[in-house]
């Protein structure tokens, strides 16, 4: 009895833990919007802080697997100037995981959405950095 009552709850864990798993469509739709890097870490643990970024990354990206991403500098009157900087972004979704494949006309490379929601996004690339990011919000001067 001591058993079956082990199994059930792992089985209801199991549940509860996909239950609580974002779709590839809602992680998509979390991504879009602006995102200001807060820290970067390398497989060994090290990381290094950005307090504040003078360049914020645009994601404009599609549930059908297509996308952009740039750079983009705020002013003080909340406005956004581009720069040059833009990455075609096709994606790829297995199970939950969804991949950002970008290129550009210079290179390519990908990034994995380890999680992502309203307020942070975490990625990480093909060498074990890994990407944590805020969403941007406008400095108030009131």
């Amino acid at each position: 009895m001591k058993q079956l009552n082990i199994a059930i709850l792992f089985i209801l864990l199991g549940f509860l833990l996909v239950g609580c798993t974002q779709s590839p469509d809602e992680q998509i739709k979390l991504l879009n919007g602006y995102w200001e890097i807060s820290r970067i870490e390398n497989s060994q643990g090290s990381s290094k802080e950005y307090s504040l970024s003078q360049n914020i990354d645009f994601f404009d990206v599609s549930t059908q697997g297509k996308g952009v991403r740039k750079k983009v500098q705020p002013d003080i009157r909340g406005n956004f100037t581009t720069t040059n900087a833009s990455e075609n972004i096709d994606i790829r979704t297995e199970a939950t995981t969804v991949t950002l494949l970008y290129s550009t006309a210079f290179d390519s490379w990908q990034e994995e959405i380890i999680s992502v929601s309203e307020k942070e996004l975490i990625l990480r690339n093909e060498e074990n950095f890994t990407y944590v990011y805020r969403r941007y919000e406008p400095l108030s001067l009131d």
